[in-house]
């Protein structure tokens, strides 16, 4: 019979004190890219897998502040030249 007082069932007050938390090491980088994407800095360009089911996505993006004439011709995309110069031409 043992008589230190540890009744063996594994509830030491010891127990998983020494232990180190368990939470994922982040990179720099990873992080880098984590906020990149939520922040839309970044897009995914293309996802590739092989056939050994190895992928790689390719990001793109920009840390530039996007100025008035850049958010303009974002909006302006869809539109072709032609219905450009005709709305001009029309004001």
């Amino acid at each position: 019979m043992r008589k230190n007082g540890n009744s063996g069932n594994g509830k030491n007050k010891k127990n998983g004190k020494n232990k180190k938390n368990s939470l994922p090491q982040i990179s720099p980088q990873q992080i880098a890219v984590i906020v990149g994407l939520l922040t839309n800095a970044l897009e995914v360009e293309s996802v590739l897998i092989d056939r050994d089911q190895r992928i790689q996505i390719l990001l793109e993006g920009s840390i530039r502040k996007k100025t008035k004439a850049d958010k303009m011709a974002e909006e302006l995309d869809d539109i072709s030249v032609s219905d450009l110069i005709e709305a001009y031409i029309l004001r």
